[in-house]
């Protein structure tokens, strides 16, 4: 697994985190920390919607292990 399908995979509860820790002190940083929550709240959501198919980089490749061409 490519570190970039490892960050596409967990980009949603990431920004959830983010976004749970600006969420103290003043109101700006509460808009803030809203914001990017409800976006990693958004990047979980589609994650489970089958109709929306993964990019070609993270789908399952049938020749296995070593398979890339360099």
């Amino acid at each position: 697994m490519a570190l970039g399908d490892l960050l596409l995979t967990y980009l949603g509860p990431v920004y959830i985190f983010v976004g749970s820790i600006l969420l103290h002190d003043n109101a700006l940083r509460i808009i803030a920390g809203s914001i990017v929550g409800l976006v990693g709240v958004g990047y979980v959501v589609l994650e489970f919607i089958p109709s929306i198919e993964p990019p070609a980089n993270m789908r399952e490749a049938d020749a296995g292990w070593g398979a890339e061409q360099v």
